[in-house]
């Protein structure tokens, strides 16, 4: 049942309005002071705020303010027997839903309440369907600790650094930190580091005035801007150039930058989420990435593993996509159980993006609603993966990158295989507690 909290000194409207909201079924509560409405709501929080503008110890805009600061999702309509255009446009600057003036009619009043909480059962709905959208999707030990290490993140205002090969799924990680924090109704804005030059990088991130260089004929804001109060996701970090680096130092520590062509500071409240494929230990100890910022960005870090690791989540992503492209597309598509056999024992070096992609290319190529293993393109028949088994496949990268994803695939391999324990983990691998310890450190498995 929605409780509506009144909050009103008059007698008579405590009598009629609270009768009447009764009668259509709310549960009503009165208050005839700020601070009697203070009391109730902390006893019996409500779904929907009717407020008088002017009350006994204070002004109803003071209510307001306190309550859409606490719980902006309920709904307040301001009751006032002085309407004036300056006393609505006050209410509404404060976050009022609806503004009302006395005498009002109390069949009005009654469709503007019922109106309003028809809006929030609605804006809760598309937040569990969102919540549905794009969550990380698996059940591979490896994969539910990250998943865990994510919602715990979510709880905090902790700065997360997000690891994991190209195609992991670093940005649905990123948007299900975002959609399960205290930010979830504020904006989720990805930027990527690699995607852009220095100069045009620094321009996106932090805006720029009207002639601060060539070409630039208007003002523009950044994206720490566009983010403010919300989540802003640096992907591909490690691309940042060194004094871009600086600069976002900076805003991380001081949450304060200033746009180019300007020296008037800017604050703003954002939560940094970064992302990267590179192993940034190496990077800093190459003089690549700033060891200040990597100890800043890495206070809650969290290494995504790749799906060749986790064959057994291949059958859900599946379910998945084709939910997905079924939805988009209207057309039925069903995968044959040796088709996703044959899937689950792909390579995957493209990781769940390639998944993706291919379920999007046979909804699109194949003649029949049913895969058959015999539909799939060439490069996941069988002969390929004979191929591919027979010759050596030299992954992309550096050499250190190259022996650092292979210690790490053994070192997860591990984890599974001893359900974490450090000691046994150690005697198998021939390496001491300490050695291992520093190891799972470094590739953010500890």
């Amino acid at each position: 049942m929605d409780r509506i909290l009144l909050v009103d000194d008059e007698p008579s409207i405590q009598l009629t309005l609270g009768d009447a909201l009764a009668d259509e079924g709310y549960e009503v509560a009165i208050a005839g002071t700020i601070e009697k409405a203070r009391q109730t709501a902390a006893l019996l929080p409500p779904t929907l705020v009717l407020c008088d503008l002017r009350l006994p110890d204070g002004s109803g805009i003071e209510l307001l303010q306190e309550i859409k600061t606490r719980t902006p999702e309920i709904p307040v309509i301001m009751l006032t027997g002085y309407g004036t255009v300056e006393s609505a446009v006050d209410a509404m600057k404060a976050g009022a839903d609806e503004y009302l003036t006395k005498p009002y009619e109390q069949k009005h009043l009654l469709a503007v309440v019922k109106r309003s909480l028809e809006l929030v059962r609605l804006r809760r709905r598309v937040d569990e369907l969102e919540a549905t959208v794009d969550r990380p999707i698996g059940q591979a030990p490896s994969f539910l600790r990250a998943l865990e290490l994510a919602s715990a993140a979510a709880r905090s205002e902790c700065t997360v650094l997000l690891l994991g090969d190209t195609g992991t799924g670093k940005e649905v990680f990123a948007q299900y930190v975002h959609r399960a924090s205290k930010r979830a109704r504020q904006p989720f804005i990805a930027v990527n580091c690699a995607a852009l030059p220095e100069n045009l990088l620094e321009s996106e991130l932090f805006g720029h005035e009207k002639g601060a260089f060539t070409g630039a004929i208007r003002q523009r804001r950044g994206r720490f801007e566009d983010a403010h109060r919300g989540t802003l996701l640096l992907d591909e970090i490690a691309e940042m150039s060194p004094p871009l680096q600086a600069k976002l130092l900076r805003v991380l520590e001081e949450q304060v930058f200033e746009r180019l062509g300007s020296n008037r500071p800017i604050s703003v409240d954002v939560r940094i989420i970064a992302a990267t494929r590179r192993n940034l230990e190496q990077e800093v100890a190459a003089g690549r990435f700033r060891d200040d910022l990597y100890f800043r960005l890495r206070v809650v870090p969290i290494t995504i593993p790749p799906l060749r690791e986790r064959p057994g989540d291949v059958a859900l992503l599946v379910q998945h996509f084709v939910r997905l492209v079924e939805r988009e597309s209207g057309r039925r598509l069903d995968l044959a159980p040796e088709t996703i056999d044959r899937l689950s024992r792909h390579p995957w070096r493209g990781n769940v993006r390639e998944l993706g992609h291919l379920i999007r290319r046979l909804a699109v190529v194949a003649p029949e609603a049913l895969i058959t293993p015999a539909q799939l393109p060439d490069e996941y028949g069988e002969a390929h993966m004979a191929a591919s088994a027979d010759e050596a496949i030299v992954p992309e990268g550096t050499l250190a990158e190259i022996l650092s994803g292979y210690e790490r695939t053994v070192l997860l391999s591990a984890l599974e295989r001893f359900d974490g324990h450090r000691g046994h983990m150690a005697d198998a691998l021939g390496i001491s507690r300490k050695n291992l310890w520093e190891k799972l450190r470094g590739h953010g498995l500890s």
